[in-house]
C-alpha cells in the first residue's frame, strides 16, 4: 500500500487491516505513518511502515522485499501515492517540476509493480490496483504533468492486464473524482488557478459534494477481493458523475 500517510491510502490501510489483512504501509511521510499505524491498532489490525520515496527504485525494491519476507508474501498491490498541484501550461510548467510529478505518480506505480509483481507470480496470483483521477480521463486547467501522468496509468494498467492475466494476476484502475484529502486542500496555495479550475468545471460533479477516501477505500478493496475475481484491464470512475457528460 504505496501514499499510506493520508488520504485515499490511509483509509484503504484502515479497511484491508480491518478486514483482516496484513498491510505493508509505505510514505514518504514518516509521521503521517505512524499515525495511520496507530488507527490500524485502534481496530486490531497488523501494519508494517516503510518510509520511502516511490520514485527511488532501490528503496522501493528494498522495501518489497522487506515487507513479503515478514509478511511471509504478498497477495496484493494498491498503488495510491500521487503528487498533484498546478504547474502550469507547458510552456510554464518547469521540467524539475515536469519530472516530480512524473516519477511519483506513474514511474512510482511501475517501481512498486516492477518489485512486487514476482512475489503475486510466488503466491500464484493476486490483484493490482492503480489509481488515477478524472483526470485521467479528461483535462485540467494548468495540470499537464499530472493529466499526462494519470493518463499514463489507465495504460499501465491494461498493458500489465495483458501480461499477467494467465499468471492469475488482476491489474486494475480507480478514477476517483474529486476527494476530501490533503492533496486537494494543497491546491489552496494557487488560489487564482483554483479559482478559475473551479468556475470551469462547476457542475461536473453530479452528486454535489466531494468524495470520501473511505468510499474510495471500498472499490479498492473490493478490487483487490475474490468478489472482483473477473474484472482486469478496467478502469473504474468513481467520481461522482464528473466523467459522465
Amino acid at each position: 500500500m504505496t501514499g499510506a500517510a493520508s488520504g485515499i491510502g490511509r483509509a484503504t490501510a484502515l479497511k484491508l487491516a480491518g478486514e483482516g489483512g496484513a498491510v505493508a504501509c509505505l510514505d514518504i511521510d514518516a509521521n503521517g505513518l505512524a499515525t495511520t499505524a496507530g488507527a490500524i491498532g485502534d481496530v486490531e489490525g497488523r501494519a508494517i511502515l516503510f518510509t520511502a520515496d516511490v520514485a527511488s527504485t532501490e528503496s522501493v525494491e528494498e522495501a518489497v522485499t522487506t515487507a513479503a519476507g515478514e509478511l511471509g508474501g504478498l497477495d496484493g498491490i494498491a498503488n495510491v501515492a500521487g503528487v498533484g498541484e498546478f504547474t502550469g501550461d507547458v510552456t510554464q510548467t518547469a521540467p524539475e517540476d515536469w519530472a516530480r510529478v512524473i516519477a511519483v505518480n506513474l514511474n512510482g506505480a511501475y517501481n512498486v509493480c516492477r518489485a512486487a509483481i514476482p512475489h503475486l507470480r510466488a503466491a500464484g496470483g493476486g490483484a493490482v490496483v492503480n489509481v488515477g483521477s478524472q483526470f485521467a480521463l479528461v483535462g485540467c486547467l494548468s495540470s499537464p504533468a499530472y493529466c499526462a501522468s494519470k493518463a499514463g496509468l489507465l495504460g499501465l494498467t491494461r498493458a500489465m492486464a495483458v501480461d499477467h492475466a494467465s499468471e492469475g494476476i488482476r491489474v486494475n484502475c480507480v478514477c476517483p473524482g474529486p476527494v476530501d484529502t490533503p492533496m486537494l486542500a494543497s491546491t489552496s496555495g494557487t488560489p487564482e488557478l483554483t479559482a478559475r479550475e473551479r468556475t470551469r468545471t462547476q457542475h461536473r460533479n453530479l452528486i454535489g459534494r466531494l468524495g470520501r477516501p473511505e468510499e474510495i477505500a471500498s472499490i479498492i478493496a473490493f478490487l483487490m477481493s475474490e468478489e472482483a475475481g473477473s474484472m482486469t484491464g478496467s478502469i473504474v470512475a468513481v467520481d461522482g458523475g464528473w466523467t459522465a457528460g
